[in-house]
């Protein structure tokens, strides 16, 4: 409750945000996706100072232990999309110093519109040369700008082994992480009260990490996939609308 109220938000709501990226993680560490897409409208709604820098700090330690755990599954070719990460952090960490919270608010509520209708559609965009590097630029400007960076490789990846999906995107993430949180300091939207809000969540990330290896993971993908979609439309529809509103 004192962390809390150090950092200005409600003690109630910090509670509600840390069981969101609780299941966000734990959604996420089992299937290969979820954090992003579940937490980024919902923690937005709670509190703007959550994306993208506080979600930026906060997932650090779900990507590393997820690369970790399954390190033998990596598609080596993932690392083709490094370089066209970095440019799109750098494009979007220049958007965020031009730009205001209006503009981030439905950047984010498109971009899980977007992954959500490609999922149902089942868009297929096979991991060559260069969609790995159309994926990883996108994923480089929504991480940084949104704090979702999922759904650009998420789709690329869709068809492939669960295991290859998982560990290949936790390990393109982890890198990631290298250049977005330098560069939203650069840009200053991460400071000190975002460091904290991010600290925050990390209890969450880390219960949500152990909880998708021995819960979430003995589920069915098929009864899992349905519910997140329609959690992160609902969520996503809600912050466009208040923008608009």
């Amino acid at each position: 409750m004192l962390a809390a109220e150090i950092v200005g938000v409600d003690a109630w709501l910090a509670l509600v945000a840390v069981l969101i990226v609780l299941v966000g993680s734990a959604t996420q560490a089992s299937i290969g996706i979820g954090l992003g897409l579940l937490a980024a409208p919902t923690l937005t709604l709670i509190d703007p100072g959550f994306i993208p820098a506080a979600i930026s700090i906060a997932v650090v330690p779900l990507t590393v232990g997820m690369t970790v755990r399954e390190r033998g599954h990596i598609d080596p070719r993932i690392f083709r999309a490094v370089a066209g990460r970095v440019i799109g952090i750098l494009v979007g960490a220049w958007v965020l110093t031009r730009v205001g919270q209006t503009f981030i608010a439905v950047v984010i509520g498109l971009s899980v519109l977007f992954a959500v209708i490609a999922s149902v559609a089942g868009l297929r965009f096979p991991p060559s040369r260069r969609n790995l590097a159309i994926a990883g630029t996108a994923a480089g400007f929504t991480g940084t700008v949104a704090g979702i960076g999922g759904p650009p490789m998420a789709i690329t990846y869709q068809h492939s082994d669960p295991a290859t999906l998982r560990s290949s995107l936790a390990a393109f993430n982890a890198i990631g992480s290298a250049f977005i949180i330098p560069s939203l300091v650069v840009a200053g939207v991460l400071g000190v009260r975002e460091f904290q809000l991010g600290l925050l969540l990390v209890p969450g990330v880390l219960a949500g990490l152990w909880f998708g290896r021995i819960g979430i993971a003995r589920l069915p993908e098929q009864q899992v996939r349905p519910l997140v979609l329609v959690v992160c439309a609902a969520s996503a529809m809600v912050l466009l609308v208040r923008q608009f509103v």
